[in-house]
């Protein structure tokens, strides 16, 4: 595929994910360019001058997910409801623009009573940091953003959060109580939100933006406590610095940086690695 016609397939994909989303039934080439157009226009908002332009990356992307989401429906059914939380309970990581969301909405939402939002979170972040997931889980400590059972930032959750799905309820409280079980979680649910990963971790790498995940907590703290600090990190400042962050293996990374260096070439429109 030359130059012009990649540039053509780019820009009719951007405009099909947009109404639809990716189409899981398609073959895998077409699910690549999906993730691909999903990429350059979190790209494009990146590129902006926008001071929010991270966290409308990040909007962006989990408009995507929902898009598909709704477009590509599971053969299994979702036992998640509101008021439903045992997966609140478990460690979280998320990239920077999802974790400038998650602050903006909370800025918006509790203009009143701000002060108290933020001391939650510093609270959740004393308990937790530095607690293994498995340490995490077995304390049963919650998220700071859960209010009687319920998210309080829904919206603007992160990826995990979206991608934590179960098609039983029952599984997921045994599993809350200790007991070892499975959480079976449909493939479509799976394979969405590998391409929202995907998709931020290409755009942020061809902005030349951190790709990294960090603790939720942790980060989520250091933005509430610094009103700049989505300038600041967009300017190049490493703002998460001593915040834990997701670690791979080496097979896992190597694999990781074969994906963004498809996805960053294809955004570009640049011939793609083979």
């Amino acid at each position: 595929m030359g130059r012009q016609q990649r540039r053509v397939k780019l820009k009719q994909t951007m405009a099909e994910i947009s109404r639809r989303g990716m189409d899981l039934t398609a073959k895998g080439g077409e699910q690549t360019w999906a993730v691909i157009a999903a990429t350059r226009l979190a790209l494009d908002i990146l590129r902006g001058h926008g001071p929010s332009r991270a966290a409308s990356a990040a909007k962006r992307i989990h408009e995507f997910f929902e898009t598909s989401l709704k477009h590509n429906p599971s053969k299994h059914a979702i036992a998640c409801t509101k008021g439903c939380a045992f997966c609140c309970h478990v460690s979280v990581t998320a990239a920077a623009p999802e974790i400038f969301l998650v602050a903006n909405a909370i800025r918006e939402q509790h203009r009143q009573d701000f002060e108290t939002v933020l001391n939650r979170v510093r609270a959740a972040d004393q308990t937790t940091r530095g607690l293994s997931s498995m340490e995490r889980a077995t304390r049963k400590i919650p998220c700071a953003m859960l209010r009687d059972n319920v998210c309080s930032v829904y919206a603007a959750r992160p990826g995990a959060c979206r991608g934590f799905t179960s098609t039983s309820a029952q599984d997921c409280e045994r599993g809350f109580n200790g007991e070892p079980v499975q959480i079976k979680t449909p493939s479509v649910w799976t394979g969405l939100i590998n391409a929202h990963k995907q998709a931020l971790w290409g755009a942020l790498a061809a902005a030349e933006l951190p790709v990294e995940r960090y603790e939720f907590h942790h980060a989520l703290r250091i933005v509430l406590e610094t009103p700049d600090a989505e300038s600041r990190w967009l300017s190049g400042e490493d703002i998460f610095a001593g915040v834990a962050r997701e670690i791979f293996n080496d097979a896992a990374r190597a694999n990781n940086k074969r994906i963004v260096d498809t996805l960053v070439a294809g955004a570009l429109g640049k011939e793609m690695p083979a």
